[in-house]
């Protein structure tokens, strides 16, 4: 990762860096979308419909719109297939691009994107004017008026996984005709690096002990498939709900408190069953989380057709799911907190 951030720093004196404001930036995350050909072995099919209906919020909602790569999954397509197969998904994402507000990174799955002869080839006629980009990283700064409060480093995130970078020409290969081929043949789950509960964490946690070394800084990296707000898991989050539940508990008990306790427990134990419960914290033991300076919009590509991603707006940071716990199209926040006291502890 330090190669990462010292390539980005060359890359900003070159092109500049984007800036977002902590009191009225509007910026949405999203991260390994993994469009496909709508093949048996496409992980973004039940996810176009909450995808879609998410852009077409955003862009109303004066956004812009991030991806932290894996947009395309070209370890099993060629990039003419997934444009055929999804063109209402890239109209909606060309809005953004044309309108100046459009930035994205290349991840392990689209690092055919790193070339940048093969992005004028392939995208730049979807995405249309003005020149389209996709860079390793990319480093934003978050302003207050004129000053900088800190630096956000938006890059993918595979680069502490000696598959998907050092050995990805063998995955590449691997994918493209053994497992593609193996999930179009039986309707297999998609093998997500969020399913390998111990790789997830141990992932997070190098993401962690990393960035946290870099004061100023806030790492936003997808890859894992699972979100992470504030240097901690959604499990993480919901047990410190927990705990201040509790508390208020013990000053002001009432049924009210009582119901939202058991309501969290449950949801617990339902993540519980799925998360290895020993694997669930990126510290684990002996290494207390004590910065907010790394989160992780989760993915686009759930086997139940939910979306996650990490919204800014008026000087929140949330984290979001599509759709919300009604099945409604609209974003239900997971977390939240003041986007000013993140860059402020970090």
């Amino acid at each position: 990762m330090d190669q990462v951030l010292a390539r980005a720093e060359v890359e900003a004196k070159v092109y500049g860096r984007p800036q977002v404001s902590v009191s009225s930036g509007r910026v949405i995350f999203f991260s390994d979308v993994h469009r496909g050909a709508r093949t048996p072995a496409d992980d973004f099919r039940q996810n176009e419909r909450a995808y879609n209906t998410a852009l077409s919020y955003y862009h109303r909602m004066g956004h812009t719109l991030i991806l932290l790569g894996d947009v395309e999954e070209l370890w099993q397509e060629r990039p003419p297939a997934i444009f055929a197969s999804y063109p209402r998904t890239y109209e909606l994402e060309a809005t953004f691009h044309q309108e100046g507000r459009y930035l994205r990174v290349w991840g392990n799955h689209d690092d055919l994107w790193r070339q940048e002869s093969k992005v004028q080839q392939f995208l730049q006629p979807i995405y249309g004017e003005p020149e389209l980009r996709i860079p390793e990283a990319v480093l934003m700064d978050v302003v207050d008026g004129e000053n900088v409060m800190g630096t956000f480093l938006l890059t993918h995130g595979h680069h502490g996984d000696a598959k998907s970078s050092r050995w990805a020409w063998f995955s590449r290969r691997f994918v493209r005709y053994v497992w593609s081929f193996w999930q179009r043949l039986t309707h297999a789950a998609p093998n997500m690096p969020v399913a390998d509960w111990e790789l997830r964490h141990k992932l997070n946690r190098a993401m962690y002990l990393w960035i946290r070394r870099h004061p100023g800084l806030v790492l936003f990296t997808g890859h894992t498939h699972g979100p992470v707000f504030e240097s901690l898991s959604y499990t993480d989050q919901l047990e410190e709900e927990l705990l201040h539940l509790e508390a208020a508990a013990e000053i002001s008990p009432g049924p009210e408190l009582r119901k939202r306790q058991a309501l969290l427990l449950a949801k617990l134990e339902w993540i519980r069953t799925k998360e290895e419960q020993a694997h669930r914290r990126i510290g684990g033991a002996g290494l207390a989380i004590t910065k907010p300076c790394y989160f992780n919009p989760g993915c686009s590509c759930y086997n139940d057709g939910d979306i996650t991603g990490i919204e800014i707006i008026d000087g929140e940071i949330r984290l979001v799911r599509w759709p919300d716990d009604t099945r409604e199209p609209r974003p239900q926040i997971l977390a939240q907190d003041s986007l000013r006291d993140v860059l402020t502890t970090c």
